[in-house]
């Protein structure tokens, strides 16, 4: 999913399919390794949420990336970031829920955007695609 405040002024997005994404909080970490030069959740610019209380597919929620800059201001990371780079949360997401459009998802009638990334192999899995 992806809101309008991860996409406004950009020539790209990240976009998190929370249908897919398990909640490691991987991406978090490797977000403010390499910004930060350590591990530490609240200094993440991606922030998902897990909740205990809720079910399959609705238990994973995503907040807004404002201060993402994909990664083209990384001193702990030798790659580079930005539109034309490397972004470290889809590199390093094992399941490929985080990755970088140039393209804006089909808005929904709830005002969230459509993200989907599952494909046959989450299906073999057991897990609905649509």
């Amino acid at each position: 999913m992806a809101n309008d405040e991860s996409i406004k002024g950009r020539r790209g997005c990240l976009l998190i399919d929370q249908k897919k994404c398990q909640g490691c909080m991987t991406c978090m970490l490797v977000c403010s390794l390499v910004h930060e030069g350590k591990e530490n959740l609240s200094k993440s610019r991606i922030q998902v949420v897990q909740s205990s209380f809720e079910k399959y597919p609705n238990d994973i929620e995503t907040r807004p990336l404002e201060s993402c800059d994909l990664c083209l201001d990384t001193p702990f990371w030798n790659e580079q970031g930005g539109v034309e780079g490397k972004q470290a949360c889809v590199e390093v997401c094992p399941l490929g829920a985080v990755r970088f459009s140039t393209e804006v998802p089909t808005r929904l009638e709830s005002g969230e955007r459509e993200v989907n990334f599952r494909g046959e192999g989450w299906k073999k899995m057991g897990y609905p695609i649509d």
